[in-house]
């Protein structure tokens, strides 16, 4: 008999899916273990498995990027009762709880929820997380404020329940100006406020991307319409959703992005696919642009959140806290929650850069605020810049890294803080991602490290691919694959020739662009370094130029 192949086929996933997406995680935890089956759906739950055994981790979402201080005491005593006080911030402005246990879970579940706090969606093949700009009711150059538009889109997509079950995960990103501090090219979809010109008349609305991603290869997002009027920007964000559901790969999982779809359909044939499902649900696209448009609302620098541009739109303040390697305790949480209740706003803000910020400071409170942070043990200074490394959790928790991120972040700080780089403190970032799925997305970074196995006669060690100059529209350029013992130096070097080559205001990253790695390469490799580490040869990893 002929074997039937007009069937599509599924990923083993795509049958564990089938079956259903409904837990009683009261009936698992009776049980006290998880099935496989049950470890794949808990993920939307925002339940994930961990590489300690018996133990697993929690997602919490955080549309937007704001908590309120009421959730935050409730999140620091659901900490405190089920993960052993400890709460860590993700580079998607989400909170992640580890060490939990499986006869724990519907109790934090239902503890968080007093205070309507979730972890639905934390994890799993559907819309992630939506995050958007840290500073996006106050930033002077904030075309619109887009926290209202983030959080309304993170509420329908959680409502489609015909989105419950997409190809892979999704991610959606809101930035209020063309700066992109909310890293809208690197993401599945991301919304970036502008104000242009059409018709002779300066109009707000957002420009659209599509298909960034990181992983084993990374994407730029491309443009998917250049003018989105502000009234249709959440529906847009169901029409690419849609899109991907439908187009998705449900085999290949490695593939199932949807930066592939992008790849494999190309951007045109997307853009039809998105507005036919647009005017299927009667929104119209009459006003959509797909055409080169001018930006007429001022110039912006680069890099306006480091903490010497940092401006507010009313006046007043921003205090900033920089979390250490993105962990605090649930204690410190609630200290945080306090001062901001005596100081700010009544909420606090995670970044894509795993601290946290106090908003609608008053100046004269200023001083007062900071001296408390410092005194909780908190730096409030070098945000954004060469001492603001941002590491995954690596092998501390994460059952996928093959990398210790955090033994490397302690083996970099005393560099990156020495007195002779204090004049490009705000020039550097440095991000550490411990495998390739670049939690910490190395690639869009001044200095990104990824953490690797290098080979020995016998066996293998800890390793680091370390890519330079990287931004978000052209991805770093690789210096070589170097020991974690070795990574010190290089980085030193690097810094040292950054400082002898350097314009004045140029970051690394527009160094790397301006001259290329070559005299980068030059200056590491003229030395000897342990056995092991690797030249690229120069040959970069096809670093294009583009905007640092």
């Amino acid at each position: 008999m002929q074997r039937q192949m007009n069937k599509r086929r599924l990923s083993e996933d795509e049958e564990i899916k089938a079956a259903g997406l409904t837990l009683d995680f009261d009936e698992i935890a009776k049980r006290g273990v998880m099935s496989k089956e049950e470890y794949a759906i808990a993920k939307w739950y925002g339940v994930y498995g961990s590489r300690q055994s018996g133990n697993l981790m929690a997602r919490i979402v955080i549309p937007g990027g704001v908590v309120t201080t009421p959730q935050a005491r409730q999140i620091a005593q659901t900490a405190e009762n089920h993960a052993q006080g400890r709460i860590n911030i993700t580079t998607r402005q989400s909170l992640q709880y580890h060490w939990l246990k499986v006869p724990r879970v519907p109790d934090m579940l239902r503890e968080l929820a007093r205070e309507q706090v979730t972890t639905y969606h934390g994890c799993g093949d559907v819309n992630r997380n939506v995050a958007a700009c840290p500073l996006a009711e106050n930033c002077v150059h904030a075309r619109l404020n887009v926290r209202p538009y983030a959080r309304e889109a993170a509420r329908l997509l959680a409502a489609c329940h015909d989105l419950d079950n997409l190809p892979r995960k999704f991610k959606i990103t809101w930035s209020g100006c063309p700066a992109a501090c909310a890293q809208p090219y690197m993401n599945c979809l991301g919304l970036i406020a502008v104000t242009v010109l059409r018709d002779g008349q300066p109009q707000t609305g957002f420009q659209a991307v599509i298909g960034g991603g990181m992983g084993w290869k990374g994407f730029v997002a491309q443009e998917l319409f250049s003018w989105v009027p502000p009234a249709h920007a959440v529906a847009l964000t169901r029409a690419v959703a849609l899109l991907f559901r439908d187009q998705g790969d449900r085999f290949h999982r490695g593939k199932a992005r949807l930066k592939f779809v992008v790849q494999r359909l190309g951007i045109a044939r997307c853009r039809e696919i998105v507005r036919e499902n647009l005017h299927a649900e009667g929104v119209s696209t009459a006003d959509f642009c797909t055409g080169p448009l001018t930006e007429v609302a001022g110039s912006i620098p680069q890099r306006p959140l480091v903490d010497s541009r940092l401006e507010t739109a009313d006046g007043t303040a921003v205090v900033r806290v920089r979390v250490p390697k993105g962990e605090l305790t649930a204690r410190h949480l609630r200290d945080l929650a306090e001062l901001s209740d005596r100081y700010a706003d009544q909420r606090l803000y995670t970044t894509n850069r795993q601290n946290l910020e106090f908003h609608g400071v008053a100046q004269e409170k200023r001083p007062t605020l900071v001296q408390a942070v410092q005194q909780l043990g908190f730096e409030t200074d070098g945000i954004e810049g060469i001492c603001d490394l941002v590491p995954c959790v690596g092998t501390t928790y994460c059952p996928k890294a093959v990398a210790t991120t955090r033994d490397l972040t302690d083996l970099l700080d005393p560099v990156v803080r020495q007195d002779k780089f204090a004049g490009i403190r705000e020039a550097v970032r440095i991000n550490l991602t411990g495998c390739p799925n670049s939690c910490s997305p190395y690639r869009i970074v001044d200095i990104g490290f990824r953490g690797m196995r290098i080979r020995e006669q016998l066996g293998s060690v800890e390793g680091w691919e370390m890519l330079i100059g990287g931004s978000q529209r052209a991805h770093g350029w690789k210096l070589g694959e170097f020991k974690t013992e070795d990574c010190p130096a290089v980085t030193e070097i690097v810094l040292d020739t950054f400082l002898e080559l350097r314009e004045e205001g140029e970051t690394l990253t527009g160094c790397v662009q301006r001259l290329g790695g070559g005299p980068f390469y030059e200056r590491v490799w003229e030395r000897p370094l342990g056995d092991g580490a690797q030249p690229d040869g120069g040959t970069g990893t096809g670093h294009v130029g583009g905007e640092p």
